[in-house]
C-alpha cells in the first residue's frame, strides 16, 4: 500500500509498505480521506516538536504519522469487534497511540474503540476534521455553560471556526470572533459569528481599553499565541479557555484580577459523541474549513499553503 513518511525536515515522501492487519480488538479501515492538522504537520516539516518535548520530533517518523483526521470504510473485522463490520463507513475521533502507524496511508488498523459509525451521504469533508470537533468539544463541556452569555473566540483557524459554531449551539447571546485574515472572519460570520474583527484594528483597539467584561463575559483562545491569549484576557470578564497550543508565558496582572483560566481537558468518547451528533444535527459544519483537497504525494504543497495562510485545513486523498 501507498502511505506517507515524513523522513525529515522538509522531506516527505510516499513509500509502498505492506498492508496491515488487525490485531485483536482492532479494524481494517481503508482510508478515503484525511484531513490535516496544521499546526502539527507545520511543525513536523519545520523540524520542531509541536509540544517543545526535548529530543523530539524524531525522524524518520512512523509510516503514516501525523495522520489522525481520517474517515473511511471498515475492510476487515478483527476477533473481539462486535458493533463494527465490513463495508461500514467510519470516522476517527481519537489519534493513534505512540509508535503505531498514522493515518496518511490507503489502509490503518484501528483500534475499534476509535471509530465511529458515520452515515454513507456525508461527503467526506463533513467528517474527517471531526477528531478537532472533538478536541473542541471537550472544552465546551469542561467549562462553564455559556448560555446567554457575549463570548470571544480569538484565532479563526480550524478550531476558532468549531468554536464559533459550538457556541452558538452552547445558546451564546453574542460570539465575536478575532482574527486578521478577512476571509477567516468571512468564514465565521456565515459559520454563525455575530461580528468579527481584526485584533490589528481600531475597533479592537477601542474595545480592548474598555473595563474587563464590558463587552465579553468569556472567551477561548484557539491560537495559542501570546499576543492573542493576552488580548482574549483584556477582554473577558468572567473566565478564558486555552486551547491553542501553548508555547510562551503570558502576564496576568491586576487587570485581569477575577479571571479564572481553564486548560485543556482530555480526549474522551463522550466529548465525540457530542461532537458527531452536532454534525449530523446540521448544526456545526466541518466542510467549510477544507480549503483545499490534494493527493497525498503532494503532501509538501499542502503545507506550504497552510505555511502561507492560504488554506484553513487540506483534505489529502491517499
Amino acid at each position: 500500500m501507498r502511505v506517507l513518511q515524513i523522513i525529515g525536515p522538509g522531506r516527505a515522501e510516499v513509500v509502498e509498505a505492506p498492508r496491515p492487519s488487525p490485531r485483536e480488538g482492532e479494524v481494517l479501515v481503508r482510508v478515503s480521506a484525511v484531513s490535516s492538522c496544521p499546526h502539527w504537520d507545520m511543525t513536523l516539516m519545520d523540524g520542531v516538536d509541536i509540544f517543545d518535548r526535548p529530543g523530539f520530533p524524531q525522524y524518520p517518523q512512523p509510516p503514516g504519522r501525523e495522520g489522525h483526521e481520517m474517515c473511511g470504510f471498515v475492510e476487515e473485522v478483527g476477533a473481539g469487534v462486535a458493533d463494527l463490520r465490513p463495508g461500514q463507513r467510519v470516522v476517527a475521533w481519537r489519534t493513534m497511540p505512540a509508535g503505531r502507524w498514522g493515518y496518511y496511508a490507503e489502509y490503518a488498523a484501528v483500534s475499534g474503540q476509535d471509530l465511529l459509525a458515520v452515515p454513507e451521504h456525508l461527503p467526506d469533508a463533513a467528517v474527517a476534521p471531526l477528531e478537532l470537533a472533538m478536541c473542541v468539544a471537550v472544552c465546551f463541556l469542561d467549562i462553564p455553560d455559556v448560555a446567554g452569555l457575549r463570548f470571544s473566540v480569538g484565532g479563526l483557524g480550524g478550531a476558532g471556526l468549531v468554536a464559533v459554531q459550538m457556541a452558538r449551539v452552547a445558546g451564546a447571546a453574542e460570539v465575536v470572533g478575532f482574527d486578521p485574515l478577512p476571509e477567516r472572519r468571512a468564514l465565521a460570520l456565515d459559520l454563525g459569528a455575530t461580528r468579527c474583527l481584526d485584533p490589528r484594528s481600531e475597533e479592537a483597539a477601542v474595545l480592548r481599553c474598555q473595563p474587563r467584561g464590558a463587552r465579553v463575559d468569556a472567551a477561548v483562545d484557539c491560537s495559542g499565541v501570546g499576543a492573542s491569549v493576552e488580548f482574549q484576557m483584556d477582554l473577558a470578564g468572567r473566565w478564558l479557555c486555552l486551547f491553542g497550543v501553548q508555547h510562551e508565558t503570558y502576564r496576568y496582572g491586576l487587570r485581569q484580577r477575577g479571571l479564572t483560566l481553564y486548560g485543556y481537558g482530555a480526549h474522551r468518547r463522550e466529548a465525540a459523541d457530542y461532537a458527531l451528533a452536532r454534525v449530523l444535527d446540521g448544526r456545526v459544519r466541518l466542510s467549510p474549513l477544507i480549503s483545499r483537497e490534494l493527493p497525498l504525494s503532494q503532501f509538501a504543497e499542502g503545507v506550504d499553503l497552510l505555511r502561507r495562510r492560504q488554506a484553513i485545513k487540506v483534505l489529502y486523498r491517499p
